[in-house]
């Protein structure tokens, strides 16, 4: 049992090192060295439980990502439940979607650390961690842009999958900005004051769903490939 606990601990304490690394440097710029200095631990550990660098990331990403995905899964079941198979009103769609990552963002101790680690990953360029945070996030996008689009059935695809990502995009860039957005705002904005945030979010969003299509078809027009965001 002692062995079994010391060995939690140790992948505990690589985790928090990992995580705090990842979230100020990136993950070209984290250093295993430097994560293992950190959560005393040595290099052989790290690659016995967690096998390599991006084996480590997806482990940090397990760990903070999947219990606000268990909560977006549970929010949405409860609405499919309570509205019995007819259309959820965007509203309650959009606080279901926001609000698991909002109160991750405001636990204290680590929400500030988290989100860093949100910022950095979402506009972090490299390849392997948009495709972990693509495959982490790949479940719950399907389930959730299914049901707005069973809210909004004639809003044409290009437009529900652009409003969808601006939500995200906007969230994000909000809540790993918050002292800016209060500086801006001379002090009016304040994100820590989750109600309003919240509030005003779903306001926006919601009138923003509901927006006359601009798009002419359903028909993607072709691109050229890009690396997939999650």
């Amino acid at each position: 049992m002692k062995a079994s606990t010391q060995t939690q601990d140790s992948q505990t304490s690589i985790l928090d090192a990992a995580e705090r690394a990842f979230a100020d440097y990136g993950f070209d710029g984290a250093s295993l060295r430097h994560i293992v200095e950190e959560a005393k631990a040595n290099l052989a550990t790290v690659y016995y439980h967690f096998g390599s660098k991006e084996g480590l990331m997806e482990a940090v990403f397990s760990r903070r990502f999947g219990p606000i995905h268990e909560e977006h899964f549970q929010m949405l079941r409860e609405l499919e439940t309570k509205y019995k198979g007819a259309a959820i009103p965007l509203e309650k769609l959009l606080e279901a979607m926001l609000m698991p990552p909002l109160r991750m963002a405001t636990t204290p101790g680590k929400g500030e650390t988290v989100m860093c680690l949100i910022g950095r990953v979402v506009t972090d360029p490299n390849p392997q961690v948009q495709e972990l945070l693509r495959r982490q996030h790949r479940d719950v996008r399907t389930v959730y842009l299914d049901a707005f689009q069973r809210s909004v059935p004639r809003l044409p695809k290009a437009d529900l999958l652009w409003r969808f990502e601006f939500v995200w995009g906007a969230f994000v860039f909000v809540l790993c900005n918050p002292s800016r957005i209060e500086k801006i705002t001379g002090g009016v904005c304040h994100p820590s004051d989750t109600d309003a945030l919240l509030s005003q979010m779903i306001a926006v969003f919601s009138a923003g769903f509901r927006a006359p299509a601009v798009s002419k078809s359903d028909r993607s027009p072709a691109r050229p490939a890009t690396r997939r965001n999650a």
